[in-house]
């Protein structure tokens, strides 16, 4: 089940991930462990914006690249 439960967070999801798929390629990581990692910081901090959550997610890929 995923932690992103409806289709405004979703497409949230969609959009971060799609602006962060090669920066998550370029540190060794998957797209499905990539998305994983998105709909986390979208579930996290749901009331922030793409930008901070698209952040939030490039520290967190960042951490499990590491």
């Amino acid at each position: 089940m995923s932690d992103v439960p409806d289709q405004k967070r979703k497409t949230i999801a969609d959009s971060v991930l799609a602006r962060l798929s090669t920066f998550a390629l370029g540190v060794g990581l998957y797209e499905g462990i990539a998305r994983s990692i998105v709909e986390k910081a979208v579930a996290d901090i749901p009331e922030a914006s793409v930008e901070q959550i698209a952040t939030a997610a490039r520290m967190m890929m960042l951490f499990v690249s590491g």
